[in-house]
Order: structure tokens, then C-alpha cells, then sequence
């Protein structure tokens, strides 16, 4: 005998297949959702700050290496025979032929500069040769120099190397016991060494359309105390028109930054735009970082 389903009988069962099919889906769905969570967790917050104080240690010495070149234009050579420099009219150079040295005084009550800066004391170079001459050689020491209040010391050693197929001059920078200290006690202790190819600006006595390429590395502690070591991977560009916005980093290239006891981040500083704004890449993850 055959047993025939009613028509109601067959709608009642579609209806419990699809919502169980609903349900299998949901649950397939949720589940999917907690294994994405789970291989890929939020971005996690990393310390920028050495970041942060690295750069602006470069930045202080490759501003005082920029006003020594142009203090020994401007006191030995016929080209420029002035008796100040371009980037601060109240700050005052004294030459001494019988030592080969040339002092930029700042004075002790603070000279505001071009670049919005005030500055105070003294930054002395000793020169041995034209520092445009490959061979020639300058050596940087400072008096009670300040920057906006912020102190800074140690030394800096410069040779000319040579002329490049473009006849751009190149030459080495070494700063040696470098220590910049904030008003506010903290302090960062900086050593580097550089290679610069000196790429525009060479030709004119403008100190604000100079273009430098750096690459070499650094060293120090930051005002934290985590110590650092850099590599530049990507030839860094300083440009000096960046400085009558207030801008006193590189705007293009690469640097490797590795703390003590933190992960290595990558810091690339742009496409060559003046701004303080640098990308840092820490293993998969990117953060956009304001320098100081």
C-alpha cells in the first residue's frame, strides 16, 4: 500500500532544510570571522621616539655642517668676502689666517636666523685647505652653542674627497661624541659617519638652494636610553629650501633603525616633499610618524 506525502507535509520539511541550512552557513560564516581575527591581530603600538630623536640629531649636525661651509666661503675665499653668514644676519664671523680658523658668533642673548631658529654661542672650524679642494679637511667645535634653547656639543670632522664624474664634490662627515641636551633634562647622545655628494647649489652663495645625498651610519643613545644603530639603504636627500618652511629633514631616501631590544624599522622619509612626515615599517605593519 503507498503511503502518499501531503503537499503541506513537503513544505514543512523544505522549511526545516533551509533554516538548517541558514544556520550551517552562519555558523561556517562566524567562524571564518574568528580565524581572520585570529591571523590578523590589530596593529600593535610601537615606540617611535628613537625614531623621532635620531632624526633630529642628524638633522642639528647636517644644519651646523651646511653654516661651517658657508662660514669658510664667506671669511677666506674672494667669491663671497662678507663678514655674516646668509641663514642669520645678527651672528658674526671672525677669521684668523695665522690659526686657520673661522668663528660664527651667535652671541649670548640668542640670534634669530632666516630659518625661524634662534641660536646662541659659538660654532669654531679650524680648516686645513679650501674645503672645496679634494685633500682639504675642517674640523668643528662648539662654545655654549644652542639651538632654540637646546645644547649642542661634541665635534664634527669633515674631508673633501674628490669630484665625482658629475663634478659634484663629495666628501666624509664624522660626528664624534655628538650630545644634544633639551631644557627639560633629556638628552641624546649621537655618533655618525656619512658620505655626502654635494648634488645642487654648490655653484651660488644662496645657502637655501643646496641639495646634499647622504648615506653611511649612526650610533647612540636616545632620550629614553634605548640605545640605536642606522643604515642608510636608500641614499637620503637634504634639501636647504625646506629649511624657510621650517623643515629641517630629509625629504627622500631609506634608513634601517635598529634598537636595542625592539624590533628593526625600516624609516623612509618620501617622495622629496618638504614635510616632517616619515613612513616606518615595522614587519608587516606601517605607521605614519610626525617628526618633532
Amino acid at each position: 500500500m503507498k503511503t502518499q506525502i501531503s503537499k503541506s507535509a513537503i513544505e514543512l520539511l523544505l522549511a526545516k532544510l533551509f533554516i538548517v541550512s541558514l544556520i550551517m552557513a552562519l555558523i561556517v560564516f562566524f567562524t571564518s570571522c574568528n580565524k581572520d581575527d585570529e591571523t590578523q591581530p590589530e596593529k600593535p603600538e610601537i615606540d617611535t621616539q628613537t625614531t623621532k630623536d635620531e632624526s633630529a640629531a642628524q638633522s642639528e649636525y647636517d644644519d651646523i655642517i651646511v653654516i661651517s661651509e658657508e662660514a669658510i666661503d664667506s671669511a677666506y675665499t674672494e667669491t663671497y668676502p662678507v663678514t655674516t653668514i646668509s641663514i642669520a644676519a645678527c651672528a658674526t664671523l671672525t677669521s684668523d689666517t695665522v690659526n686657520n680658523t673661522v668663528e660664527v658668533d651667535f652671541g649670548t642673548e640668542g640670534c634669530q636666523g632666516y630659518d625661524g631658529r634662534i641660536r646662541s654661542g659659538k660654532i669654531i672650524v679650524t680648516y686645513i685647505g679650501n674645503y672645496r679642494t679634494p685633500g682639504s679637511a675642517f674640523n668643528v667645535a662648539f662654545d655654549d652653542y644652542t639651538v632654540d634653547g637646546i645644547v649642542v656639543s661634541g665635534s664634527i670632522s669633515y674631508y673633501t674627497v674628490s669630484r665625482n664624474e658629475q663634478g659634484n664634490l663629495t666628501f666624509t662627515t664624522q660626528v664624534i661624541n655628538g650630545k644634544i641636551e633639551y631644557p627639560d633634562g633629556y638628552a641624546i647622545e649621537y655618533d655618525a659617519s656619512f658620505t655626502v655628494e654635494w648634488t645642487q647649489g654648490e655653484a651660488t652663495g644662496d645657502i637655501f638652494d643646496d641639495v646634499f645625498e647622504i648615506s653611511g651610519n649612526s650610533s647612540g643613545t636616545s632620550s629614553t636610553g634605548v640605545g640605536y644603530t642606522t643604515e642608510i639603504t636608500v641614499p637620503i636627500t637634504l634639501k636647504t629650501a625646506c629649511w624657510n618652511q621650517y623643515i629641517f629633514y630629509p625629504v627622500k631616501g631609506i634608513k634601517v633603525l635598529i634598537p636595542s631590544h625592539e624590533a628593526t624599522r625600516t624609516i623612509d622619509f618620501g617622495n622629496g616633499e618638504c614635510d616632517k612626515i616619515v613612513t616606518l615599517s615595522v614587519g608587516n605593519y606601517k605607521y605614519t610618524v610626525t617628526l618633532p
